[in-house]
């Protein structure tokens, strides 16, 4: 029996198919809002079919994620079918590959889960070095989801840090628009991370072109920091100090609010991380490990007026002291 194979066979129809696959796009975005959340988890107590559904997403995920059963361009082979062939042609092709012949999955515009069907991706934790043909360094963050095509990159998710080959070719596509980089530049890209709307540029030296899908091009040169969208980007500002610290494992924080810290530390560790409205206002200065994010839990409860509250080690509640 497949690991994500339930033992209630019970088929469920299309539409409810369809709801569970919506909300779990939305929940993976990366830019859900607590409201979103509480309307899934109402959802999915409204019937016992919209739990079932949910679940099987879920188990679909895990499996995936543990046996790696489609390499990545079968996956995208798959999701790119959606304009030529039926739902239910695709669907035999999912159930041919043993990947969902008891989930019933329909395609949508947006990948589910990017990570799972990219070129080169990194777990919950990791971070990971990738060295590219043409001498350029790549160094991908926690959660990130990048693909490889020539001399063309595109982040489907996260963060990365690019030390650039001496090709003046180099383009990084994200949702947002591109970013061509001068020879030999170094830079920091990142899209869709907690707080971040659209797609950030932090020239670590060297510069770029920064390109909004239907906006003006913007030069970056090193030093600076861009924010952009689709449509605009914002004005460039100052590459704050300690912007490679997560490249070394590291949280550095000058006066940020304890529920932006908590933020950060989330990505980088398995479970669920709460905290507290009541103390997510606290300020907090110091560096703390991201390798070792139970660590810096404990060692934010030392500094601070909190403490934190674990559920099987998978759930923590950062709460007032």
């Amino acid at each position: 029996m497949s690991r994500f194979k339930v033992a209630n066979d019970q088929p469920l129809d299309e539409s409810v198919l369809d709801q569970a696959l919506n909300w779990m796009v939305a929940l993976q975005s990366g830019t859900s809002s607590a409201a979103e959340q509480q309307a899934c988890q109402h959802w999915r107590n409204e019937s016992p079919q919209h739990e079932l559904a949910w679940q099987r997403l879920v188990g679909l995920s895990r499996d995936m994620r543990l046996n790696q059963v489609l390499t990545a361009p079968g996956a995208r082979q798959l999701l790119q079918a959606r304009s030529a062939v039926s739902r239910r042609t695709l669907l035999k092709g999912f159930a041919g590959l043993s990947v969902a012949s008891a989930l019933g999955l329909g395609v949508r515009e947006r990948v589910l889960l990017p990570e799972l069907f990219s070129d080169y991706h990194t777990a919950t934790g990791e971070r990971r070095h990738v060295r590219l043909a043409d001498g350029a360094a790549l160094q991908l963050d926690t959660r990130t989801a990048m693909d490889v095509e020539g001399a063309r990159l595109t982040l489907n998710l996260g963060r990365l840090l690019l030390a650039n080959g001496a090709s003046d070719s180099r383009a990084i596509k994200t949702a947002d628009g591109w970013i061509r980089p001068a020879a030999l530049s170094r830079l920091i890209i990142s899209h869709g991370l907690p707080g971040q709307p659209g797609t950030q540029v932090q020239m670590l030296s060297g510069s770029a072109q920064v390109e909004p899908s239907r906006g003006p091009r913007t030069q970056v040169e090193a030093g600076q920091q861009l924010s952009f969208n689709n449509l605009l980007s914002g004005q460039p500002t100052r590459v704050p100090a300690t912007a490679e610290a997560w490249s070394q494992g590291l949280l550095i924080a000058e006066r940020m609010p304890l529920g932006e810290v908590l933020e950060q530390l989330d990505r980088y560790r398995r479970g669920l991380l709460r905290c507290d409205p009541a103390v997510a206002g606290l300020q907090v200065s110091g560096s703390f490990s991201l390798d070792q994010p139970e660590a810096s839990l404990d060692l934010l409860a030392k500094v601070l007026p909190v403490r934190v509250q674990r559920v099987w080690g998978y759930l923590a509640s950062v709460v007032p002291a």
